[in-house]
């Protein structure tokens, strides 16, 4: 862009010199003109679309035939009506940029929006369809495969698009219709807690089991005793795998180190790589001389599936996660991980519902407290009733400087959550930093703990590791951190 308007205004001075010459030279303002002819052309494959092109060459004319009219006017040749010429050349300029804006301004305003409305009980669409049609709305079912016998409310929730110019009066005239109508909801975008890639840290670590080559770089294992724990199953059986769900970005099922306890799922392809370094923390096979270690000693204890509620960006929606979470609970999933959310006092309905949906039907649901260093309760899905809530500490035993605290909330606990190995799509390992690393070496314990006693609950569950749990010196603001071997001991003990 910044060539073609050098390659203009050259045109412009190369036609002024030749006109101004006390000979005229033809050669000069037959370069111009031929500068120019390539710039106008340039201007065509520089810009994305015609508007511009042609906004960007009236006002480059316009400047080059002000030059032009000075250096006739210096060299006292008529110059008003190149100036009168210039000078239209510029108006038209601004009166192309004023459409521009208003086109903008038009396409903004219709832009696709969506909105998640749900019906009471007994009502259906149909009464509602006279609104959506005076918005020249649209609607599908939400959950589909999720009947009234099932969740009532959930069951009720329809996806409705609209125009960004039409989201508020539509919202007002839904929630106005009290009769049918019991929520509305904007469809909010929502994201991953963006974890921090962090250089490599080895530890001096002598006389462990594990034969994986890298866990001289987990300094997370002995800080929650997880060698301790991996003596302590090698005496013991599973009653089953436990069903260990990653509501991520997907995960690279194909990874070496996790492949062969890798359940095939709806995710089972992650191009972004933080869900496949959240798995890797839950279930990476451990004790097979290949990669890392998790608390999944031999792939005995844990299988991992994953579910895709967030894309290739690393960006979902209030629906792809309430989703992903029911696909989950449709599968069977023993642990939910949830390393995803934003900032939100009160959670979105709809995610709410699929949680306690989750929990409902035997799910223990484990969530990152979140990276903003404040109060998670403003964060969901932290907020929502009966989740374990994570944060984070570092190789001091600290709260992690990023970590939000969560002992606001009713089910605080801590984990490792800085400089922490795991997967990276590809066959590859890295090591990063959040709560989003904390939250899934919490639930691959969870995993083992239910594997080794698939009656223990939520709540049970919670109640474990908060009694196990080491105290720290910032326990007061992120809980207790997880000791592995005594919690897993523990539930076995409860069966």
């Amino acid at each position: 862009m910044l060539l073609t308007g050098i390659l203009t205004i050259s045109a412009f001075l190369l036609i002024a010199r030749g006109a101004t010459k006390r000979e005229r030279s033809p050669l000069l303002m037959a370069t111009g003109i031929l500068l120019l002819a390539g710039s106008a052309i340039g201007h065509f494959f520089a810009y994305s679309s015609l508007l511009p092109a042609i906004t960007a060459l009236t006002a480059e004319i316009g400047v080059g035939l002000f030059f032009v009219a000075g250096f006739l006017s210096r060299h006292n040749r008529p110059a008003r009506p190149i100036f009168f010429v210039g000078s239209i050349s510029l108006a038209v300029c601004v009166i192309l940029l004023g459409i521009g804006r208003f086109s903008l301004s038009t396409d903004e305003s219709h832009e696709s929006v969506t909105l998640l409305v749900e019906l009471g009980p007994d009502d259906s669409i149909d009464e509602i369809e006279e609104i959506l049609e005076q918005f020249g709305a649209g609607y599908e079912r939400a959950f589909p495969a999720i009947t009234l016998t099932m969740d009532i409310d959930l069951s009720q929730v329809y996806i409705v698009s609209t125009t960004t110019d039409n989201e508020l009066r539509l919202r007002r005239a839904l929630e106005a219709d009290v009769e049918n109508v019991d929520h509305v909801e904007v469809n909010e975008p929502v994201g991953l807690y963006e974890p921090i890639s962090k250089r490599s840290v080895d530890i001096d670590i002598e006389g462990v089991l594990e034969n994986d080559p890298l866990v001289n770089r987990q300094w997370a294992l002995q800080a929650i005793d997880a060698h301790k724990a991996h003596e302590y199953l090698k005496t013991v059986e599973p009653v089953r795998k436990a069903k260990v769900a990653i509501i991520d970005t997907g995960v690279d099922g194909g990874h070496e180190d996790i492949r062969s306890v890798f359940v095939s799922s709806p995710g089972n392809i992650d191009v972004h790589g933080h869900g496949s370094h959240c798995a890797g923390l839950a279930g990476a096979v451990t004790n097979n001389a290949i990669g890392i270690a998790s608390l999944n000693w031999e792939g005995k204890y844990i299988e991992v599936t994953a579910y895709k509620a967030l894309n290739d960006q690393g960006m979902g929606t209030i629906e792809s996660i309430a989703q992903a979470v029911l696909d989950a609970v449709r599968d069977d999933a023993d642990v939910i991980s949830m390393s995803l959310g934003g900032k939100s006092p009160e959670a979105p309905k709809t995610i709410a519902d699929a949680i306690r949906f989750a929990i409902r039907n035997d799910a223990v649901v484990v969530v990152s407290a979140g990276n903003s260093n404040e109060d998670a309760r403003y964060h969901m899905p932290s907020n929502v009733e009966g989740v374990i809530v994570v944060s984070a500490v570092d190789q001091e035993l600290r709260k992690a400087s990023f970590s939000n605290t969560n002992t606001s909330l009713a089910r605080p606990i801590t984990a490792p959550g800085v400089n922490i190995l795991s997967l990276q799509p590809g066959g590859r390992y890295i090591e990063m930093s959040g709560t989003s690393m904390s939250t899934p070496i919490v639930s691959g314990l969870v995993g083992v703990m239910r594997s080794l006693n698939p009656e223990l609950n939520a709540e049970q569950v919670y109640n474990v590791l908060q009694e196990t749990g080491k105290t720290l010196k910032d326990s007061r603001s992120i809980g207790r951190m997880i000791n592995a071997s005594s919690a897993i001991e523990a539930a076995v003990a409860m069966r």
